[in-house]
Parts: C-alpha cells; structure tokens; sequence
C-alpha cells in the first residue's frame, strides 16, 4: 500500500506544529527509509505506507501520546482541519454530513492508494461507513481516517460527537467500520 505525500506532510507539520521542542528527537527515531522520505517528500508523489505512515505514527505516539489511537486520531483530525480550511472551508460549512462523507468516499484512495469506503447508513444525527478495502492491517491507518472524519464532522457543524469503530479490519474483521452519532 502507499500512501501520497499529502499525508506524509501533515504527519511532519502535525509533529512540528504541536510539539516543536521535540521535533529533532522525533525526527531522530525514524529508520533511515523514512527519514529519506520526510527530506524530500512532494505532495503529489506516492510514498510505502510502513516507512511514510505506520512507523513515524507509531514513533510519535510513543512519544506523545498514552496510545497509538489517542495520537493517530489527533494525527488524522489535525489533516481534516488542514484540508478542510481555506477555500474548502466555506464548502464544508454549507454542506450537510453525508454529502462530506461521500466525497470522503472518493477522496480517500487519492490519498491511500487501493482502498475502497462506502456510505452504509445516513440520517440527520447518524451515519455509518464502511472501509471494504484497506490493503494494508494496522490499526494507525484506521483511527487516522475516524480521527479525519470526526474533525471534518465537526467542521460540518455535528455537535456532541460520538464516533466508534466497532469492526476492524486490522482486527480481523471483514471490514472496517465506523459509527458516527451527533446532535
């Protein structure tokens, strides 16, 4: 599986921008693979998952963050807030819940190459997705893409949020799958 230089940017701004005094000793952790890809990395260019996502998730979750959840899903909200501001942000306003998360539909392989989600259920205070294809089994990639749509939720207006992943394929489960509650 890979993964497009977008993500791995956020990844290096998320790290910079929330823990600044850390950055070097975050930086230092990475295998000299990922570090050769956080050099040079180009937003546009297609990148292995292990080495531009999982590891330097997973090193900064070590040092940041209780848990690999807490830190990729932070890790995934801060990319919805960076994606979904600017020009983009006044779309998202306008826009209800569903029609977000069916483009996020279509926007997801563009960024993760390989992958396949789908909209299962929708209502004014619920909504239901399934990943049906995700080539790579890790948990990180999974609570990065909750963690992105929670954010863009929010940004959408939903409040009192709840968002679970009650199936996994990380855990074995056929597909993945997250639950989406508001007010």
């Amino acid at each position: 599986m890979k993964v497009r230089g977008n993500v791995v940017s956020g990844i290096n701004d998320f790290v910079q921008k929330k823990f600044p005094e850390k950055y070097a000793l975050w930086y230092d952790t990475l295998s000299d693979d990922s570090k050769n890809i956080y050099n040079k990395v180009a937003s546009s260019q297609w990148y292995p998952v292990e080495e531009a996502v999982i590891e330097p998730t997973r090193s900064m979750c070590d040092m940041f963050f209780v848990n690999e959840k807490k830190g990729s899903w932070e890790s995934g909200r801060y990319s919805a807030e960076i994606a979904l501001t600017g020009v983009y942000k006044v779309f998202v306003l306008v826009s209800k819940p569903g029609f977000i998360i069916k483009r996020a539909g279509r926007m997801l392989p563009t960024f993760y190459d390989d992958t396949e989600i789908h909209l299962i259920e929708s209502s004014d205070t619920t909504m239901t997705v399934h990943i049906t294809r995700l080539p790579i089994k890790d948990r990180i990639i999974e609570y990065r893409i909750a963690g992105w749509m929670e954010k863009a939720m929010e940004i959408c207006g939903c409040h009192n949020l709840k968002v679970s992943l009650p199936k996994s394929i990380a855990g074995g489960d056929e597909y993945t799958e997250i639950k989406m509650m508001w007010e």
